[in-house]
């Protein structure tokens, strides 16, 4: 995220406002990977998705600043820091806030990416980031919905849309999932998947296809939320500058040996500009030598 939060490419990186707390915490506040989390303090309240991870200390959780109203439906951070400053300097206390946290509610949850601008304001939780060719939208609510045909048109249809444009679906009742895209002649002009816990579709993948042309089989996959065996799946995005995938340095490092940063970024490029995804790299190696030894 940038501070105009416009450039697509480092957007993918993290496209939506986050929280990371210690695994221990998590576990004591019912916070699991995925769900969102209401994050709140004597001045204010917000809602973002929950990062368990050991780099954040127990005791602590961090949520970064950088999402505003124009990208996401509630997660200014500021609005939880109290206006404490220092009597002499005059400097805000922005960097310590205490703050509860707890599991937001959600009855339903949502993913879209789309060639239309959708609008933010109707949703409890909602994070919009700009991808090639259009938007990739976030949505969790805790109000029950009735009629997901007319909220997928007003997600994925907008002004600019062609009136040629025809909208196809998929509903499995059993589980509470409907998916559904829209297509202008064989044209990929936007898909939004529903689901009753956080959607498990293969975003990146799904980005890809926007605005590509498709045929009849691959209509089928998108609906389905994941690649076929021949489509390529990057997984989410490690390396912003080069945009690579977490599955494709993986793959380097399992299926071809790369068992050092620099080894992956020989073979991928990853790390090999700004450098700031190295360490995250590393990680993934050294978690593909724990599963080796294991």
């Amino acid at each position: 995220m940038t501070r105009t939060g416009k450039t697509a490419r480092l957007t993918s990186h993290y496209a939506e406002p986050f929280l990371e707390i210690h695994p221990e915490d998590a576990l004591a506040y019912g916070l699991r990977p995925a769900m969102i989390a209401e994050v709140a303090s004597t001045s204010g309240r917000v809602l973002v998705r929950t990062i368990v991870t050991e780099r954040q200390q127990r005791g602590s959780v961090f949520v970064p600043m950088h999402w505003t109203d124009q990208v996401s439906s509630r997660a200014r951070i500021d609005t939880l820091v109290a206006g404490n400053t220092d009597p002499v300097s005059g400097q805000p206390e922005s960097k310590y806030t205490p703050v509860s946290v707890r599991p937001f509610k959600a009855r339903w949850y949502a993913f879209a990416t789309t060639t239309a601008k959708p609008d933010l304001s109707s949703f409890d939780y909602a994070a919009l980031a700009p991808v090639a060719g259009g938007f990739r939208l976030e949505i969790a609510s805790s109000t029950p919905h009735d009629d997901w045909t007319a909220l997928a048109r007003s997600v994925l249809v907008g002004p600019a849309t062609p009136a040629t444009a025809s909208l196809i679906d998929y509903v499995d009742a059993a589980t509470g999932q409907h998916r559904f895209a829209v297509f202008d002649g064989s044209r990929c002009l936007g898909l939004f998947y529903v689901a009753k816990c956080p959607v498990p579709a293969a975003r990146t993948w799904a980005i890809d296809q926007l605005g590509a042309e498709l045929s009849d089989i691959e209509r089928l996959q998108v609906l389905a939320g994941r690649p076929g065996a021949a489509a390529k799946d990057r997984g989410a995005t490690v390396c912003a500058c080069f945009g690579v995938g977490r599955k494709e340095i993986i793959t380097a490092i399992v299926e071809k040996g790369c068992n050092t940063v620099a080894a992956v970024g020989d073979c991928l490029g990853a790390g090999t500009n700004c450098g700031s995804c190295r360490s995250e790299i590393a990680g993934l190696i050294n978690e593909a030598r724990i599963a080796e030894a294991v």
